[in-house]
Protein backbone atom coordinates (compact mmCIF):
# COMPACT_ATOMS: atom_id res chain seq x y z
CA UNK A 1 0.00 0.00 0.00
CA UNK A 2 2.77 2.45 0.96
CA UNK A 3 4.78 1.47 -2.10
CA UNK A 4 1.77 2.15 -4.31
CA UNK A 5 1.23 5.55 -2.67
CA UNK A 6 4.92 6.39 -3.09
CA UNK A 7 4.67 5.46 -6.77
CA UNK A 8 1.67 7.76 -7.20
CA UNK A 9 3.45 10.64 -5.45
CA UNK A 10 6.56 10.25 -7.62
CA UNK A 11 4.67 9.82 -10.88
CA UNK A 12 5.04 12.56 -13.48
CA UNK A 13 2.06 11.26 -15.45
CA UNK A 14 -1.38 12.60 -14.63
CA UNK A 15 -3.76 9.74 -13.92
CA UNK A 16 -7.03 9.63 -11.95
CA UNK A 17 -5.02 8.43 -8.96
CA UNK A 18 -2.29 11.09 -9.11
CA UNK A 19 -4.89 13.79 -9.71
CA UNK A 20 -6.92 12.64 -6.69
CA UNK A 21 -3.88 12.56 -4.42
CA UNK A 22 -2.66 15.99 -5.52
CA UNK A 23 -6.09 17.54 -5.11
CA UNK A 24 -6.34 15.99 -1.64
CA UNK A 25 -2.95 17.44 -0.68
CA UNK A 26 -3.94 20.87 -2.01
CA UNK A 27 -7.17 20.62 0.00
CA UNK A 28 -5.18 19.89 3.16
CA UNK A 29 -2.62 22.67 2.66
CA UNK A 30 -5.30 25.22 1.77
CA UNK A 31 -7.33 24.27 4.84
CA UNK A 32 -4.31 24.80 7.13
CA UNK A 33 -3.93 28.46 6.15
CA UNK A 34 -7.71 28.88 5.90
CA UNK A 35 -8.19 27.79 9.51
CA UNK A 36 -5.74 30.46 10.67
CA UNK A 37 -7.57 33.15 8.70
CA UNK A 38 -10.95 31.85 9.91
CA UNK A 39 -9.72 31.93 13.50
CA UNK A 40 -8.93 35.64 13.09
CA UNK A 41 -12.42 36.28 11.71
CA UNK A 42 -11.22 37.35 8.27
CA UNK A 43 -13.68 37.54 5.38
CA UNK A 44 -11.59 35.05 3.40
CA UNK A 45 -11.55 31.94 5.57
CA UNK A 46 -11.15 28.18 5.35
CA UNK A 47 -13.52 27.65 2.42
CA UNK A 48 -11.94 30.42 0.36
CA UNK A 49 -8.34 29.30 0.84
CA UNK A 50 -9.18 25.64 0.33
CA UNK A 51 -10.92 26.38 -2.96
CA UNK A 52 -8.09 28.64 -4.14
CA UNK A 53 -5.46 25.98 -3.47
CA UNK A 54 -7.50 23.18 -5.02
CA UNK A 55 -8.42 25.28 -8.06
CA UNK A 56 -4.80 26.21 -8.68
CA UNK A 57 -3.74 22.57 -8.37
CA UNK A 58 -6.47 21.54 -10.81
CA UNK A 59 -5.33 24.19 -13.30
CA UNK A 60 -1.78 22.85 -13.16
CA UNK A 61 -3.02 19.27 -13.57
CA UNK A 62 -4.93 20.28 -16.70
CA UNK A 63 -1.84 22.05 -18.06
CA UNK A 64 0.14 18.82 -17.66
CA UNK A 65 -2.64 16.52 -18.83
CA UNK A 66 -3.37 18.23 -22.18
CA UNK A 67 0.06 17.73 -23.82
CA UNK A 68 0.24 14.27 -22.22
CA UNK A 69 -2.96 13.10 -23.92
CA UNK A 70 -2.59 15.20 -27.06
CA UNK A 71 1.11 15.05 -28.02
CA UNK A 72 0.40 16.65 -31.41
CA UNK A 73 -1.33 19.63 -29.83
CA UNK A 74 0.10 22.55 -31.83
CA UNK A 75 -2.58 25.22 -31.76
CA UNK A 76 -1.95 26.64 -28.32
CA UNK A 77 0.09 26.61 -25.16
CA UNK A 78 -1.58 24.60 -22.38
CA UNK A 79 0.93 26.07 -19.92
CA UNK A 80 -1.03 29.30 -20.08
CA UNK A 81 -3.82 27.68 -18.08
CA UNK A 82 -1.60 27.51 -15.01
CA UNK A 83 0.10 30.83 -15.78
CA UNK A 84 -3.19 32.70 -15.89
CA UNK A 85 -4.05 31.54 -12.37
CA UNK A 86 -1.73 34.16 -10.89
CA UNK A 87 -3.28 36.85 -13.08
CA UNK A 88 -6.83 35.85 -12.24
CA UNK A 89 -6.13 35.50 -8.53
CA UNK A 90 -5.35 39.23 -8.48
CA UNK A 91 -9.10 39.95 -8.67
CA UNK A 92 -9.71 38.01 -5.47
CA UNK A 93 -6.78 39.76 -3.82
CA UNK A 94 -8.09 43.16 -4.82
CA UNK A 95 -11.50 42.25 -3.42
CA UNK A 96 -9.92 41.43 -0.06
CA UNK A 97 -8.35 44.89 0.26
CA UNK A 98 -10.48 47.58 1.88
CA UNK A 99 -9.64 51.28 1.78
CA UNK A 100 -11.35 53.53 4.29
CA UNK A 101 -10.49 57.09 5.34
CA UNK A 102 -6.88 56.72 4.29
CA UNK A 103 -6.39 53.34 6.01
CA UNK A 104 -5.86 50.17 4.03
CA UNK A 105 -6.96 46.80 5.40
CA UNK A 106 -6.71 43.28 4.02
CA UNK A 107 -3.23 43.39 2.48
CA UNK A 108 -2.13 40.34 4.47
CA UNK A 109 -5.18 38.36 3.37
CA UNK A 110 -4.61 39.41 -0.25
CA UNK A 111 -0.98 38.27 -0.02
CA UNK A 112 -2.12 34.95 1.48
CA UNK A 113 -4.52 34.43 -1.42
CA UNK A 114 -1.68 34.91 -3.91
CA UNK A 115 0.67 32.61 -1.97
CA UNK A 116 -1.96 29.88 -1.72
CA UNK A 117 -2.45 30.00 -5.48
CA UNK A 118 1.30 29.45 -5.95
CA UNK A 119 1.25 26.59 -3.42
CA UNK A 120 -1.65 25.00 -5.29
CA UNK A 121 0.28 25.21 -8.57
CA UNK A 122 3.27 23.59 -6.88
CA UNK A 123 1.12 20.71 -5.62
CA UNK A 124 -0.41 20.25 -9.06
CA UNK A 125 3.10 20.02 -10.52
CA UNK A 126 4.07 17.36 -7.97
CA UNK A 127 6.38 19.64 -5.94
CA UNK A 128 5.02 18.41 -2.62
CA UNK A 129 8.06 19.23 -0.50
CA UNK A 130 8.27 22.80 -1.80
CA UNK A 131 4.51 23.25 -1.28
CA UNK A 132 4.72 21.91 2.27
CA UNK A 133 7.66 24.16 3.16
CA UNK A 134 5.91 27.20 1.66
CA UNK A 135 2.78 26.41 3.69
CA UNK A 136 4.82 26.06 6.89
CA UNK A 137 6.61 29.36 6.30
CA UNK A 138 3.31 31.08 5.48
CA UNK A 139 1.79 29.85 8.73
CA UNK A 140 4.90 30.99 10.60
CA UNK A 141 4.63 34.47 9.11
CA UNK A 142 0.95 34.76 9.99
CA UNK A 143 1.27 33.48 13.56
CA UNK A 144 4.75 34.22 14.87
CA UNK A 145 5.72 37.38 13.01
CA UNK A 146 2.50 39.06 14.11
CA UNK A 147 3.82 39.03 17.68
CA UNK A 148 7.02 40.70 16.49
CA UNK A 149 4.96 43.30 14.64
CA UNK A 150 3.06 44.12 17.82
CA UNK A 151 6.31 44.68 19.68
CA UNK A 152 7.53 46.96 16.90
CA UNK A 153 4.30 48.94 17.29
CA UNK A 154 5.50 50.02 20.74
CA UNK A 155 3.49 47.17 22.29
CA UNK A 156 0.44 49.45 22.45
CA UNK A 157 -3.08 49.68 21.11
CA UNK A 158 -4.42 51.14 17.89
CA UNK A 159 -6.72 54.16 18.13
CA UNK A 160 -8.14 56.79 15.80
CA UNK A 161 -7.12 60.38 16.54
CA UNK A 162 -9.34 63.02 14.90
CA UNK A 163 -8.32 66.69 14.98
CA UNK A 164 -10.76 69.39 13.80
CA UNK A 165 -9.04 72.60 12.70
CA UNK A 166 -10.44 76.09 12.11
CA UNK A 167 -8.13 76.51 9.13
CA UNK A 168 -7.89 74.72 5.81
CA UNK A 169 -4.07 74.75 5.94
CA UNK A 170 -3.01 73.22 9.28
CA UNK A 171 0.63 72.52 10.10
CA UNK A 172 0.73 68.78 9.46
CA UNK A 173 4.46 68.61 10.08
CA UNK A 174 4.07 70.34 13.45
CA UNK A 175 1.30 67.96 14.52
CA UNK A 176 3.40 64.98 13.47
CA UNK A 177 6.32 66.23 15.57
CA UNK A 178 4.04 66.59 18.61
CA UNK A 179 2.79 63.03 18.19
CA UNK A 180 6.28 61.62 17.75
CA UNK A 181 7.59 63.55 20.76
CA UNK A 182 4.84 61.88 22.83
CA UNK A 183 5.92 58.41 21.63
CA UNK A 184 2.84 57.97 19.46
CA UNK A 185 3.38 55.86 16.35
CA UNK A 186 1.46 57.03 13.26
CA UNK A 187 0.09 54.09 11.26
CA UNK A 188 -1.82 56.06 8.61
CA UNK A 189 -3.18 59.53 7.87
CA UNK A 190 -6.18 60.97 6.08
CA UNK A 191 -6.86 64.66 5.52
CA UNK A 192 -10.05 66.54 4.61
CA UNK A 193 -10.32 70.28 4.01
CA UNK A 194 -13.18 72.65 3.32
CA UNK A 195 -11.97 75.83 1.66
CA UNK A 196 -15.42 77.43 1.68
CA UNK A 197 -15.68 77.20 5.47
CA UNK A 198 -11.90 77.41 5.96
CA UNK A 199 -11.87 74.23 8.08
CA UNK A 200 -10.13 70.87 7.92
CA UNK A 201 -10.23 67.46 9.61
CA UNK A 202 -7.11 65.38 10.17
CA UNK A 203 -7.59 61.71 11.00
CA UNK A 204 -4.68 59.63 12.24
CA UNK A 205 -4.63 55.92 12.93
CA UNK A 206 -2.09 55.76 15.77
CA UNK A 207 -0.55 53.22 18.09
CA UNK A 208 -0.30 54.37 21.69
CA UNK A 209 0.65 52.91 25.05
CA UNK A 210 -2.43 51.44 26.70
CA UNK A 211 -1.75 53.38 29.95
CA UNK A 212 -0.74 56.68 28.38
CA UNK A 213 -2.05 60.00 29.65
CA UNK A 214 -3.48 62.13 26.86
CA UNK A 215 -3.96 65.44 28.70
CA UNK A 216 -0.41 66.61 27.93
CA UNK A 217 -0.75 65.53 24.29
CA UNK A 218 -4.05 67.40 23.85
CA UNK A 219 -2.62 70.51 25.54
CA UNK A 220 0.38 70.58 23.18
CA UNK A 221 -1.84 70.18 20.12
CA UNK A 222 -4.17 72.98 21.31
CA UNK A 223 -1.18 75.34 21.54
CA UNK A 224 -1.19 75.44 17.74
CA UNK A 225 -4.08 77.89 18.10
CA UNK A 226 -6.49 76.70 15.44
CA UNK A 227 -7.68 73.43 17.01
CA UNK A 228 -11.43 73.32 17.61
CA UNK A 229 -11.88 69.68 18.65
CA UNK A 230 -9.76 66.59 19.42
CA UNK A 231 -11.11 63.04 19.60
CA UNK A 232 -9.26 59.81 20.40
CA UNK A 233 -11.35 56.68 19.89
CA UNK A 234 -10.54 52.96 20.03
Amino acid sequence: MLDHLQEILNSTVVTPYTATVRLAISFFLGAIIGVERQFRRRDAGMRTFTLICMGSAAAMLISIWIPQCYPNFLNGDPGRIAAQVLTGIGFLGAGAIIQSHGSVHGLTTAACIWVMAVIGLAVGAGMFLAAGIATAFTLFVLVSLERLERKMYLDGVNKVLTINCSTSTPDLKGIREILENNNIFIVSLSYEHNYDKNTSIITYKVNVKSKSSYSILFAEIRKLGYISQIRLLA
